[in-house]
């Protein structure tokens, strides 16, 4: 009798164990979307403002031409002087897309991938500062 109810507590205890480390395993996956999307939506915003920046430049650049040409007559110097922009900062980002561009992005995605704080987490902190 004695081994029955011993096997039967090992067997819930096990079951238990195993329903545990399916719920870890489900909570982490969750908190894996969460922070896959995060990233997802931070890339698909950063692509939709430059869009509209680009727009905006391209814009900027036709009315610079087109007064440029009036004011000279030459649209040719315009789109020239226009191209020349376009180049001279297309050297400066280059030359700079690591601080501009890769190590901001690194930083962003590493601190929303590897972020600490877990929402789901039953610890709590009950240090205090002295």
């Amino acid at each position: 009798m004695d081994i029955e109810k011993l096997y039967k507590n090992l067997n819930e205890t096990f079951e238990n164990i195993k329903s545990y480390f399916d719920l870890k395993i489900e909570l982490f996956t969750i908190i894996l979307y969460e922070k896959i999307l995060k990233v997802f939506s931070s890339i698909l915003a950063v692509i939709i403002i430059t869009i509209f920046l680009l727009f905006f430049i391209f814009f900027m650049s036709l009315a610079f031409v087109a007064w440029y040409g009036q004011e000279t007559g030459s649209y040719a110097q315009g789109y020239l002087i226009a191209g020349l922009f376009y180049l001279i900062l297309g050297i400066i980002i280059y030359l700079a897309r690591n601080k501009i561009f890769l190590n901001p992005m690194i930083k962003k995605i590493s601190k929303t991938i590897f972020n600490n704080e877990n929402k789901f987490s039953h610890k709590k902190d009950n240090t205090r500062k002295q």
